[in-house]
């Protein structure tokens, strides 16, 4: 279960920041080749998708998460339904936190079934699916 949950949050890393940086690639390929006036908004494609990469990152566990069902894996509130937008938010924001989030997946690095401490303040679980 500990593999399947460093490679979900890898695989959601990927997806996010990969998705987010094809669009800027696509917008700033656009940009160079047919409006060379507007290079300078370059910078503000990049930053732009840089927030969207750290937004998806966020809301990954909404509905689930897409990498846990890929692997078999659910992310479940008290209730057993998907988690929703704030308490993905809330479980998901400290490890965007440089330092913190190295606190916060220690557990789960150290252990196979222990929860972080965000899981135990939110109520939410990882169980299998599968």
């Amino acid at each position: 279960m500990r593999r399947a949950r460093i490679l979900a949050f890898l695989l959601d890393v990927l997806v996010c920041a990969a998705l987010a940086d094809l669009v800027a690639l696509c917008a700033t390929w656009a940009i160079w080749f047919w409006t060379p006036g507007w290079l300078r908004a370059i910078p503000w494609v990049w930053s732009g998708a840089a927030v969207c990469a750290g937004v998806g990152f966020l809301l990954r566990d909404a509905s689930g998460g897409r990498a846990r069902q890929w692997l078999a894996l659910q992310v479940v509130d008290r209730d057993g339904h998907p988690p929703g937008i704030r308490a993905s938010i809330r479980r998901n924001w400290l490890l965007l936190v440089p330092i913190w989030n190295l606190v916060e997946a220690w557990p789960v690095l150290r252990q196979i079934q222990v929860e972080r401490g965000s899981d135990r303040r939110s109520g939410i679980r990882i169980i299998s699916s599968g």
